[in-house]
């Protein structure tokens, strides 16, 4: 069938695509990896809210040992990587152990933000292989931002890049 809707093909046709299609698509499911391509698209929006002159690099490419988002705040720079859960339950972040140790190996500060849930084991995690260089935050919208900015900040404000 023919979608005769031009508001809908017009978009793509032209070059334009939208903020969350902009990003990659990730994980198993259609539905988690578009729940994912917009969350991404709404940290990117945070991160342009709260640090209007920093860089923000994007990893476009789907790998398990690089964070998606670097963001570069007067001249330091804080790895985001961000995880979606479908239910609010338990973040583990069996998935962050080779992230984890490549930010580790290379003395690399990381904020892990997650969609909803409860990170404490995944907080753990972080902590035994980053120690100080390593942050997790539930954030869902703006009215998380303070907690965001708070974590980023933290780990700009620690006075040597590397061990």
């Amino acid at each position: 069938m023919i979608d005769t809707h031009i508001r809908d093909w017009l978009p793509s046709w032209l070059g334009h695509r939208g903020a969350a299609e902009a990003f990659r698509a990730r994980g198993t499911s259609s539905r988690v990896s578009r729940l994912a391509a917009q969350y991404d698209a709404e940290v990117d929006a945070a991160l342009q809210r709260l640090w209007p002159k920093a860089r923000i690099y994007h990893d476009r490419e789907f790998t398990r040992d690089r964070a998606d988002f670097l963001l570069v705040v007067r001249g330091r720079g804080v790895m985001i990587e961000t995880k979606v859960k479908s239910d609010p339950g338990v973040f583990r972040g069996s998935t962050l152990p080779p992230l984890l140790d490549r930010l580790q190996r290379d003395g690399r500060r990381l904020v892990v933000l997650v969609n909803q849930g409860d990170p404490a084991p995944a907080r753990d995690l972080i902590t035994d292989k980053l120690g100080d260089k390593g942050r997790i935050v539930v954030w869902s919208g703006p009215h998380h931002d303070t907690d965001l900015h708070e974590a980023v900040e933290a780990l700009l404000n620690q006075t040597t890049r590397h061990p």
